[in-house]
């Protein structure tokens, strides 16, 4: 969750507070957490579960992912397309648990927290706060097992998800971003391909010698080109640089 305008007061909780949680088989609820959600993926949520899939980008778009655009910033917001069952449930999930555990995306990672990130009140430095999602019928919260906020990101494999999707800051709040105006048909080309679309942004950044006219090094070049996080990355850079001219 991002936000432009100074966070919420309420209900805040930083690294150094604690929580109750645990989750496992034995509970009741253990997987009904895992269905009728509204989950957004993020730029690397994508590039994790179409490489644990082992899908072209385009593939895992079509099968998996639902495009909406966020009424107030007028982004894009790529969410996971839910079974077309009673439930709602998650395409991942089985009786078992999560078949993608390892890849799953942040918002996963994160529960039973909830994390919004953006600008701080003189909007100069960033800020970010977590919060306890409220849900009755999870038993996990009854558990005797205690965390700090930052135990339970590092135990979660959070953090590297967390760095490279607050990268998108650099676009909600670019400098030349006019607040309010809704991105044009080129600018949501751009976003859509770059952030969510690896496979085709590596062929535009191949066909347009794109990495070669960045001055960029060839080493660098070499793992931009063999690694989709290092390709992320110089997209999420290099829209940073043209996305609002």
């Amino acid at each position: 969750m991002l936000f432009d305008s100074s966070a919420p007061q309420q209900r805040r909780y930083t690294l150094e507070d604690r929580f109750t949680f645990a989750c496992h088989k034995d509970l009741r609820c253990f997987n009904a957490c895992c269905r009728n959600k509204h989950l957004p993926l993020s730029p690397y949520d994508v590039l994790r579960l179409k490489k644990a899939l082992r899908l072209h980008s385009d593939t895992f778009l079509v099968e998996y992912a639902v495009y909406a655009l966020d009424p107030v910033s007028g982004f894009p917001i790529i969410s996971l397309k839910m079974r077309d069952d009673e439930g709602k449930t998650c395409p991942f999930v089985s009786s078992e648990g999560c078949g993608v555990y390892h890849d799953r995306p942040t918002a996963c990672r994160l529960f039973p927290l909830g994390r919004a990130s953006g600008v701080g009140e003189s909007r100069d430095k960033r800020d970010q706060f977590f919060f306890l999602q409220e849900l009755p019928d999870c038993l996990g919260g009854r558990e005797d097992k205690t965390w700090l906020v930052k135990e339970w990101l590092k135990d979660q494999g959070v953090l590297p998800y967390m760095a490279i999707n607050d990268r998108m800051l650099d676009l909600l709040f670019h400098p030349k971003r006019e607040r309010g105006k809704p991105l044009d048909d080129r600018q949501l080309q751009m976003l859509i391909v770059a952030c969510y679309n690896l496979d085709a942004f590596r062929e535009f950044v191949s066909e347009t010698k794109l990495l070669i006219s960045s001055g960029i090094d060839e080493e660098t070049r070499s793992r931009i080109g063999r690694e989709d996080t290092a390709l992320l990355m110089f997209g999420l850079a290099y829209l940073t640089e043209t996305l609002f001219p």
